[in-house]
């Protein structure tokens, strides 16, 4: 095994993600101060043979990945399988890990599972690692699982870290180039966490299993000193708190927005977006907010502890348009929920339908239900039929996009999606000659009816050549001069 104090970290991701991996950064930095050398890669698939080819050169002490369930395990299981084999700890951390470190172990590329925070585990570990140490030490070591002897250990999860200001982003191991977004007016908007966990204790949520409802946030002066350096080494314009919950204590953060002074966006629950917080938002220049309304029924959010009123969402969409017209309303919904029924579901999808009506700047996304180990609605899923992978090549194909468990169709919750991105997140608008085309997906939508989804098929092919440019290019164009696919989140899913 290397004794290198060089350490690699990666987080493959997708296409379409635009968030700094925030977690690797921060244990960069824990590893910084302990003397070692981290570099982080956040690179696709598309970059795995040269991952490998790094790794292979560098030796690193151990390489480091960052999970979330889906197709983003694909390459993580790759890459995981070259470097065990190069004889190189792999070490797996990220709330896919988390959530279930003892499945992970049962793979043979994997040696170590951070459990939760990873800053203090990790630089734990790679003393160990480094000194070659002996086995009882890994034992002691909290918040990490192994094997050992054939069997997994785990010794108990790490206190949470009592002071948050100890450890810094690195942002200098990054291309902050990279993830500056358009937010409203401004375009050099940059996501920061001034916070970690979230207070309620929604069913299907990681939070709950992860951070045990716990909320934490970085002193006001840290805040302030992070944002005012990214300013001058990054000339950020506006900032993307993108923390799990921004407003854990709502005073204290607002009046910490205010003295950050940047426009911003963030995380919002329906319950604060009442006329005098949304004049507020307006005042203090918020380009966005997400907002997880989850469902239009009342039963559903009171069976996934969502502790909100349906009315509630109506009425947040309602003073937004009124009191703060200049922000992008961004609502997810999630369906599929075990024991929701067809008429649930349809109350969810008619007031997505409303909400964009009534307010022009508001995307409504549908997400379909992921189960995962240890939230409060698994046994619900288990109870309606759900049966976990066996290996971790079964978690890849879960996205929530997908029909990921037996009781909702994969291929019908793909159009759905689609259609969804198309009508209420894209907002999209064609030319008058796609009027039928647009009506035959609103149909589609109010009836749920989401089978032999032929005109999907022909979009595809015409958008396939047009790719290749030329006449059908520009017709393209022609045929939909409304394009409005840059969300906050950059590049949106669908043109037509």
């Amino acid at each position: 095994m290397s004794l290198s104090n060089e350490i690699i970290l990666i987080n493959f991701r997708n296409h379409r993600d635009m968030y700094p991996p925030f977690g690797l950064m921060y244990v960069a930095d824990a590893l910084r101060q302990a003397g070692y050398r981290p570099s982080i890669y956040h690179e696709t698939e598309d970059f795995l043979a040269e991952f490998i080819a790094r790794v292979r050169e560098t030796q690193p002490l151990f390489v480091g990945f960052s999970t979330i369930t889906g197709p983003q395990l694909k390459p993580t299981i790759a890459a995981s399988r070259a470097v065990h084999a190069l004889g190189i700890p792999v070490v797996w951390g990220g709330v896919h890990a988390t959530i279930m470190p003892e499945a992970c172990l049962r793979e043979e590329y994997i040696d170590y599972v951070v459990v939760n925070e990873g800053e203090e585990t990790v630089v734990e570990l790679a003393n160990a690692l480094r000194d070659r140490a002996p086995d009882e030490t890994f034992k002691k070591i909290f918040g990490l699982a192994h094997k050992r002897a054939g069997a997994i250990e785990f010794v108990g999860e790490r206190p949470f870290i009592a002071n948050l200001d100890k450890y810094h982003p690195t942002w200098d191991l990054i291309a902050v180039e990279r993830y500056l977004i358009q937010s409203g007016d401004y375009d050099r908007a940059l996501p920061v966490y001034i916070s970690r966990g979230c207070p309620f204790r929604c069913g299907f949520c990681y939070n709950e299993v992860v951070m045990k409802r716990t909320w934490r946030q970085h002193s006001d002066e840290y805040v302030v000193s992070q944002v005012r350096r990214l300013q001058e080494q990054y000339r950020i314009n506006a900032v993307d708190y993108a923390d799990d919950y921004l407003f854990g204590r709502v005073s204290p953060m607002k009046r910490l927005v205010e003295r950050v002074g940047l426009p911003w966006s963030g995380q919002v629950r329906v319950h604060l977006l009442r006329p005098d917080f949304v004049k507020w938002m307006q005042e203090t220049r918020c380009q966005w907010v997400n907002i997880g309304a989850e469902s239009g029924s009342q039963a559903v959010l009171d069976s996934i502890h969502k502790d909100q009123k349906a009315e509630h969402i109506e009425m947040a969409v309602r003073n937004l348009s009124a009191y703060a017209p200049n922000v992008e309303a961004n609502l997810s919904f999630i369906v599929g929920l075990p024991g929701e029924t067809v008429a649930q579901r349809q109350v969810t999808f008619d007031l997505i339908e409303k909400l964009c009506a009534l307010d022009e700047k508001a995307r409504c996304s549908v997400c379909v239900y992921m189960p995962y180990p240890g939230t409060p609605l698994w046994q619900d899923a288990l109870d309606h039929g759900f049966v976990p992978p066996e290996h971790q090549e079964g978690w890849c194909d879960f996205d929530l996009n997908r029909g990921n468990t037996p009781w909702v169709s994969d291929s019908e919750a793909q159009v759905l999606s689609e259609i969804n991105d198309i009508l209420f997140v894209g907002r999209s608008r064609g030319n008058v000659l796609l009027a039928p085309y647009y009506a035959l997906l609103r149909w589609r939508w109010r009836r749920m009816y989401f089978k032999y989804y032929f005109e999907g098929a022909i979009k595809h092919a015409f958008e396939n050549l047009a790719a290749r440019g030329g006449i059908f290019q520009r017709v393209h164009r022609w045929l939909v001069p409304y394009n409005n696919t840059q969300t906050h989140k950059g590049p949106a899913m669908e043109s037509i």
